[in-house]
C-alpha cells in the first residue's frame, strides 16, 4: 500500500477522501478528510463558501494548524452525526451556537 496521495488515488476505486483516510489511519499522516459532514459543517461555520471537497480541503489546510488536521476531520464527522445533522440540526445543543 503506497503512502502517497497521488499513488493511492491512482489505484482503482480509491478517491481522494479514501486516500486521505488511509494516509491518516494507516500511516499517521496529517490529512483533512472532506466527507459530507465536513463539507456541510465547514460551510455552516463559515470556514468556507465552497461546495468542492478539494477546495474545502485546501481552505481548511490554510486556517487549521497541520498538527490538528486529522483530529479536526474526525471531530467534524462525529459532530455532524451527533449535533449538526443535515436535515435536523440540534442548534440548541450546539456548543458552537453562541459563537
Amino acid at each position: 500500500m503506497p503512502d502517497d496521495l497521488t499513488k493511492l488515488t491512482a489505484l482503482p476505486g480509491v478517491g481522494r477522501k479514501t486516500a486521505n483516510v488511509v494516509l491518516s489511519a494507516a500511516f499517521g499522516h496529517q490529512t483533512i478528510v472532506v466527507d459530507t459532514h465536513v463539507l456541510r459543517i465547514s460551510r455552516r461555520l463559515g470556514l468556507t463558501k465552497s461546495r468542492d471537497p478539494v477546495k474545502i480541503e485546501y481552505e481548511l489546510m490554510e486556517i487549521i494548524p497541520k498538527t490538528s488536521w486529522s483530529d479536526l476531520s474526525l471531530q467534524l464527522i462525529y459532530f455532524g452525526r451527533e449535533i449538526c445533522d443535515a436535515k435536523k440540526p440540534r442548534c440548541e445543543k450546539c456548543p458552537l451556537f453562541k459563537i
